[in-house]
Order: structure tokens, then C-alpha cells, then sequence
């Protein structure tokens, strides 16, 4: 079974504009989601409450993997800013089963967990400057 066969027979979900299909904080529901059609914000709260919008996902791309990989609640929240939207979501059987059959699956996942890694460090990099300079503005 290819990729293609295999993706479809996921179920899929459609979703409008406005519509969260997780928070950040919310538990793992042992799912990820893959992204067949329309376009999604991945935000994240900051420590005022307001949201930073961290990235655009669109067709191809999944998001909700670290997750399901590691147990530990949402990381970020991710919404629909398309007029619609519609995902494969992939259950941890499934995902167990499409991770043996398929390489490239493997692949990928693990360039997207990558690529999110280096996201954070550069955050992290840039986090660690305004402290410096917020401590060296205390300092005058």
C-alpha cells in the first residue's frame, strides 16, 4: 500500500474559517492531522495572553505529530484562516502502520520536527538577547 492508498483511507474532517482544531495546552488526543486541503495559523500565547502567530501551514503539510510522538499536551494552537479546510486525521494505529509502509512518510516527519527544533532555538537565541538587553538597560 503507497501513500496515497493508504491516506485514503483515513477519515477526514472539514472545517471553516475560525475554527480551532486544537489549543495549546490541550491534551494529546493521539491523533495528528494532515492537511489535504485550505490553509491554517499556528499561534502561540505569550506571556500577555495575546497570540503570536508562529507560522502558515497549507495542503501537504501535518501538524499535531509532536504530540502524538511524545504524549505531552498541545504545544501550540492551530486554527483554519481559509474560507474552509479539510484534514486526514491519523490515529496512532494508523500512524504506527503508515510509519512502517512508507519512508518518505519518515522522512518528512522528521524534516517538520526538525525545522520546528530550529524555530525554537532561533526563538530561544532571540529571547536570550532581549534579556541581555533588558539587563543591561537595568544596569544604567
Amino acid at each position: 500500500m503507497n501513500i496515497l492508498e493508504f491516506m485514503q483511507n483515513i477519515s477526514t474532517q472539514v472545517y471553516l474559517r475560525g475554527d480551532v482544531i486544537f489549543r495549546e495546552g490541550d491534551p494529546h488526543d493521539g491523533s495528528m492531522y494532515c492537511i489535504m486541503s485550505g490553509m491554517f495559523a499556528v499561534t502561540k500565547r505569550l506571556p500577555d495572553g495575546t497570540q503570536e502567530v508562529i507560522k502558515g501551514l497549507g495542503p501537504g503539510e501535518f501538524f499535531g505529530e509532536l504530540s502524538l510522538l511524545t504524549r505531552r499536551p498541545r504545544a501550540m494552537t492551530i486554527s483554519v484562516v481559509s474560507a474552509n479546510a479539510r484534514v486526514g486525521i491519523l490515529r496512532d494505529d494508523q500512524f504506527e502502520k503508515l510509519a512502517r509502509i512508507n519512508t518518505h512518510f519518515l522522512f518528512q516527519l522528521t524534516k517538520s520536527t526538525v525545522e520546528k527544533l530550529h524555530r525554537a532555538e532561533a526563538r530561544l537565541t532571540e529571547l536570550d538577547k532581549m534579556l541581555e538587553e533588558f539587563k543591561k538597560e537595568e544596569e544604567k
